[in-house]
């Protein structure tokens, strides 16, 4: 896969912005012009801009490295416009002879095209590393492939082959560069099942630690004795009467209950009594007024013969009537009074009787439960431990299955030797060649199909490259690799694109461009004008010249 052209354009009218043609063979560099001064100002000239824009064409997710950098913030000039005026960028692809347009809204919220067909960020994605890759697996991910052939993170420069930083682990990029050096291309479903089993392993272990074991052997007999020792506290237990100990006070309890319901029984019965005097007290009251004539005649005929002087007249008999009803209230007043006198005594005795029942009742509550606990106490500790215990262990043998599961889903891998060798030497037939003519020493690949070592190393005459010369060792590897996808003919891009080269080495520069000028694939680079006639670059190597005038938004 070649990179034809790059169009960034705004508006509806899709006005054109800039408009640029790659070689599809050698070099083709962006050239800034501007000024020392402008440089020192830290002026976005956007030398990087076309390559930041190319990445995100091939998926880059983040379009905010278009007007943001760590050191000099948000460009809000650049912002604005990408997001008022609508730019949209356009990459024309070739793969295979045939053409595909990779089109993306710059703007926030900004839509994904195919050949003008509208996708959802993730089937861009997926779409692109089936036509760049013709991978329809979601691993290795498009992300971690293209990132070998656009090199844009300065962080990582020098870290030569781990171009996706240090995060990545030992298997990961085994199984990326296997892929990539068309060695195997099943490795990362065998990857990814054993990142899931050292997870499963990791379970484990924190498991045993917090039952204090230290393997699963130990974890069972501890199991084994926990139930041992339940099953022999149960047996204890059936002879044990924790009720037994507490039969005299249980007795004392029904008495005392017994007692205060004989004196509720009373109470109900004096306070009734109490009623039906008031009751009647209330009645003579009213008879008092009331004169039955036929009544008072059958009285007046009785006391004639019971008195000495007979009445007179009517008041007398009327006095004597209302007497009579006097004597009878007094006679049940001072009943009341009695019968009030023994509610009360009796209501202060039910008083204290209940008083000292509810004292007897907690006191013998405390003590039965405290009975209880001590009894119960270890018995139910050792059954919530066990239960405890047979939950993790469980889960544990759960967990084992399900990672005997994944061992047998595992692909058998290709680590044939003899294809490792084949690529091994195809490699080091550029590399040694390449290191050679630029840095002046010759480096050899080695590669390592160890799935928990890292799987290429560079070494020289003198040991492992320093730091110093690793940077040109990078575009000594990449062009290297280029040139082993074209040999082997593998799908895959056919083209380089690193930024910062002008920090490297004149001298090693020099050798990168002179190599670069045969070189089978495209290489792609920023680079500053000052080191244009120093490096005798040609006319037709600038794809994109910038300067303070010309700015690639041209804002």
């Amino acid at each position: 896969m070649v990179i034809k052209e790059l169009i960034v354009s705004k508006g509806v009218n899709h006005e054109i912005i800039r408009k640029i043609n790659f070689n599809t063979k050698g070099l083709s560099l962006i050239v800034d012009e501007s000024g020392t001064e402008i440089k020192k100002s830290g002026s976005n000239i956007g030398k990087t801009t076309a390559v930041k824009i190319i990445d995100i064409c091939l998926g880059a997710k983040t379009k905010s490295v278009l007007y943001y950098e760590k050191d000099t913030g948000e460009n809000f000039l650049i912002k604005n416009f990408i997001h008022d005026k609508k730019v949209v960028a356009e990459l024309i692809i070739e793969e295979n002879k045939k053409m595909y347009s990779l089109k993306r809204e710059l703007y926030t919220n900004g839509k994904n095209y195919i050949d003008d067909e509208p996708l959802k960020y993730e089937d861009y994605i997926k779409k692109l590393n089936t036509i760049i890759f013709n991978n329809n697996s979601s691993k290795p991910s498009l992300a971690q492939l293209i990132r070998k052939f656009i090199r844009l993170d300065t962080g990582n420069e020098e870290a030569l082959f781990k171009f996706l930083g240090s995060y990545t682990t030992n298997p990961e990029y085994q199984a990326i560069y296997t892929y990539l050096f068309g060695i195997a291309d099943n490795k990362f479903v065998n990857v990814n099942l054993d990142q899931i089993n050292e997870k499963i392993d990791k379970d484990i272990e924190a498991i045993c630690r917090k039952n204090a074991v230290s393997s699963i052997e130990e974890f069972k007999a501890k199991v084994e004795l926990l139930k041992e020792e339940l099953v022999r506290f149960e047996e204890d237990y059936k002879d044990v009467s924790v009720i037994d100990d507490y039969k005299e006070k249980q007795e004392e309890m029904q008495n005392l209950l017994l007692k205060i319901t004989e004196k509720e029984n009373l109470y109900a019965i004096k306070e009734l009594k109490k009623k039906l005097i008031e009751e009647k007290i209330i009645k003579e009251e009213k008879n008092k007024f009331t004169v039955d004539i036929r009544f008072l005649e059958s009285i007046y005929e009785e006391t004639k013969l019971i008195m000495k002087e007979p009445l007179k007249d009517f008041s007398d008999l009327q006095g004597f009537h209302n007497g009579m009803i006097e004597k009878r209230k007094h006679l049940l007043k001072q009943s009341l009074i009695e019968l009030t006198t023994e509610i009360s005594e009796i209501e202060e005795e039910l008083t204290k009787l209940r008083q000292h029942y509810e004292t007897k009742y907690i006191s013998f509550n405390s003590l039965l439960r405290e009975k209880f606990e001590e009894k119960y106490k270890k018995y139910s500790d050792n059954k919530l431990k066990l239960n405890n215990y047979l939950n993790d262990y469980q889960y544990i043998q759960d967990k084992i299955i399900e990672k005997q599961s994944n061992d047998q889903k595992k692909i058998k891998e290709d680590n044939d030797n003899t294809k490792k060798e084949i690529v091994e030497n195809s490699l080091n037939e550029f590399f040694k060649v390449l290191t050679q003519e630029i840095t002046g020493e010759t480096y050899k690949l080695l590669l390592n199909l160890n799935k928990d070592e890292f799987p290429v190393q560079a070494v020289g005459l003198n040991g492992k490259p320093g730091t110093g010369i690793k940077k040109a060792l990078i575009a000594c590897f990449d062009m290297s690799h280029i040139n082993l996808i074209l040999k082997n003919q593998y799908h895959m891009p056919h083209f380089i694109i690193h930024d910062k080269l002008e920090n490297i080495d004149l001298n090693e520069l020099k050798g990168i461009i002179k190599e670069a000028r045969s070189f089978e694939g495209q290489y792609i680079f920023p680079i500053l004008s000052d080191r244009i006639s120093i490096l005798g670059i040609k006319e037709n190597e600038v794809v994109l010249t910038l300067s303070a005038d010309s700015k690639f938004f041209r804002v």
